[in-house]
């Protein structure tokens, strides 16, 4: 089954912008003549004239302007608005799509914007992505202590800036997706110490799945709610420790290596 979303802007239930009155402005910036652009979108002049002419009425902004006369007959231009306009509207197109493909994809999980945008277009190097709230920021210097709730009801904690703290607007219940690389993390049959236990993360977790290599071992640990964790660990790393399937340890990695991402 394909399914498409039109996506319609109304402004005091009146029509703004629908696809045809986008590609007939998108026309009218390339060619730069509203009779040009009705042609070229599919429409009559008179229609195309009455949509500009509507959307000018309700606009804050004029999307066109338009010249009589002089050399060439006149013509017509997008203002900076208008410009503008087309690419919120096709941002808002791209996101339309990415919403109706997670409705037919049963593997990407649909409880919030985040899991959707995330899923389609987040491509990054680290293994890690794991998403949860916000639930306090405590201030460090000139650096912050975010403490984050996972989905699986565990916190760890991440130290960023503080312009980084503002720039991203983060406020206890915001949704946040914290990355770090697999590297990044040790493995260990035991919880870190008490002293250790303010300045590192420490989650525990199931082994469910084991990749060997000569000099390093690819670990993935379940830590709940269908969040995983990888570790990269280096066999010297290791100290001895022999890795076994379906048997729980725990992965310790540094609040200063993550990275927080939100929308």
């Amino acid at each position: 089954m394909e399914l498409e979303a039109l996506l319609t802007l109304n402004t005091n239930q009146k029509l703004f912008a629908n696809p045809k009155r986008m590609a007939l402005l998108e026309q009218i910036g390339v060619c730069g003549s509203i009779s040009q652009g009705a042609k070229l979108a599919g429409l009559s002049y008179r229609a195309a004239w009455n949509a500009i002419n509507d959307m000018n009425q309700v606009s804050p902004q004029p999307v066109v302007v338009s010249e009589t006369g002089g050399k060439g007959g006149g013509g017509a231009a997008l203002t900076e608005f208008g410009g503008r306009l087309i690419k919120v509207y096709r941002l808002m197109h791209q996101m339309q799509t990415m919403v109706m493909q997670a409705l037919m994809d049963t593997s990407v999980t649909t409880e919030s914007l985040l899991d959707v945008m995330s899923h389609f277009t987040l491509k990054t190097s680290a293994r890690n992505q794991l998403k949860g709230q916000v639930v306090a920021i405590e201030p460090r210097d000139v650096k912050d202590k975010i403490i984050v709730k996972l989905e699986s009801g565990s916190e760890i904690a991440a130290i960023i800036t503080r312009v980084s703290t503002e720039q991203l607007q983060l406020t206890p219940e915001k949704e946040v997706l914290l990355l770090f690389k697999a590297p990044s993390v040790t493995i260990s049959t035991e919880p870190v110490t008490p002293k250790e236990r303010g300045e590192k993360n420490q989650l525990a977790g199931q082994l469910v799945h084991l990749t060997q290599g000569e000099e390093s071992s690819e670990v993935f640990l379940d830590i709940g709610q269908g969040q995983l964790l990888y570790a990269s660990v280096s066999h010297p790393a290791l100290q001895g420790l022999v890795l076994q399937l379906d048997q729980h340890y725990y992965a310790t990695f540094d609040p200063n290596q993550i990275l927080v991402t939100c929308i």
